[in-house]
């Protein structure tokens, strides 16, 4: 984390500077972590989105079955 606000730093102190004046980023990284997951589902279709939108499709439930069938099929062979 130092890394990057050290390279952001070089680049531009003064605009470091400001981001130490911020004292709201738990709030800043939730909007952000809202604004990647809406790059998911820029990806759909219209009738997909309207699904969600009426409750008839629970996207987190979706993600995590999808995520548990691509952990088990990397999964190592037991012994």
């Amino acid at each position: 984390m130092k890394d990057v606000l050290r390279g952001y730093g070089r680049n531009d102190n003064k605009a470091l500077g400001g981001l130490c004046a911020i004292d709201d980023w738990p709030r800043i990284a939730r909007q952000e972590l809202e604004r990647r997951a809406t790059c998911i589902v820029q990806a759909l279709d219209e009738a997909t989105l309207e699904v969600i939108a009426a409750g008839g499709l629970d996207f987190t439930v979706l993600c995590r079955e999808v995520a548990t069938e691509l952990s088990q099929a990397v999964a190592p062979p037991t012994a």
